[in-house]
């Protein structure tokens, strides 16, 4: 069935994202203390203070209105839309370039390196539509990493209850969040990884390709998590993984096959939250 392909197609990138995501945020949190440079990523000063949550919470606020202003008042300029993708796509694929070269090369080479593949790789998407889904799985790893080594556990879950609760409003009371949905696949920009089937198949409606998008959001969650609860050990990163992942199959499968239209980052978070519990309540960690 062609709801089953379009499963496993966003299941992959879903799952390359955070195993890429994890990985970054190991290296970043080894090399913290030796490269200034890499210090420098965490966005907090102390980690374990709950406040950081509501403060940079606001600032996802600020940043969804400004969204907003510019698809009304400056939707025709797409250039500026592109600016933007390409200023996101470099600082943020940087992240893990740096962190895969450390395979390799030093703190310095390594730093370099980074910074010059995310300019070349968000170049590349400039003149390259189809490397959408790449820029995004690297996107949300390096974003991803960056928030998780700057929150601690108890900042990391009041944030993204606090955003499950916002993306809820967003997509159901204001709206605004669809209409961000909107435009971005409409322009094809990397803030949402894309599954879709290839003309022709049953599932068309009126030659339409059928396809399904998830917001770069909704991965940069459980990457986040992931990487707060590095400190608990292996087995709660693999449970909070394995929570996500699993809660992405059941809102996929909600959304493909029950036609039912729901926000992905409440069921997210709670899939993830409740599979941390369990992990904790069992002793593993």
């Amino acid at each position: 069935m062609d709801y089953m392909k379009l499963i496993f197609n966003l299941l992959v990138l879903f799952i390359v994202a955070q195993l890429m995501g994890i990985y970054t945020g190991i290296i970043i949190l080894n090399d913290t203390l030796a490269n200034p440079y890499v210090a420098s990523f965490a966005v907090n000063e102390d980690i374990n203070e709950p406040i950081n949550a509501l403060y940079y919470f606001g600032f996802i606020l600020i940043g969804a209105v400004f969204i907003i202003i510019m698809i009304r008042f400056f939707k025709t300029h797409e250039i500026l839309f592109r600016l933007l993708e390409f200023f996101m796509i470099s600082t943020s694929s940087s992240i893990v370039f740096y962190a895969i070269s450390r395979i390799f090369l030093d703190y310095g080479y390594a730093t370099t390196f980074g910074i010059a593949a995310g300019l070349a790789f968000a170049a590349i998407k400039f003149v390259l539509p189809k490397a959408k889904n790449a820029a995004a799985v690297l996107a949300t790893a390096g974003v991803g990493a960056i928030f998780g080594i700057s929150f601690g556990l108890v900042p990391a879950v009041l944030f993204l209850v606090l955003l499950s609760l916002y993306d809820f409003v967003a997509v159901f009371t204001t709206k605004h969040m669809v209409e961000m949905a909107e435009f971005i696949i409409k322009k094809d920009l990397a803030f949402t990884i894309t599954a879709q089937t290839a003309e022709g198949t049953p599932r068309f409606v009126e030659g339409k390709r059928h396809r399904i998008d998830l917001g770069t959001g909704d991965i940069i969650a459980p990457i986040m998590l992931e990487v707060s609860v590095l400190p608990f050990g292996f087995n709660a990163v693999i449970m909070v993984f394995l929570g996500a992942t699993v809660s992405l199959l059941v809102f996929l499968h909600l959304f493909l096959n029950k036609k039912l239209v729901l926000p992905a980052l409440p069921p997210l978070v709670l899939g993830m939250l409740l599979f941390f519990l369990i992990g904790l309540l069992a002793g593993i960690y």
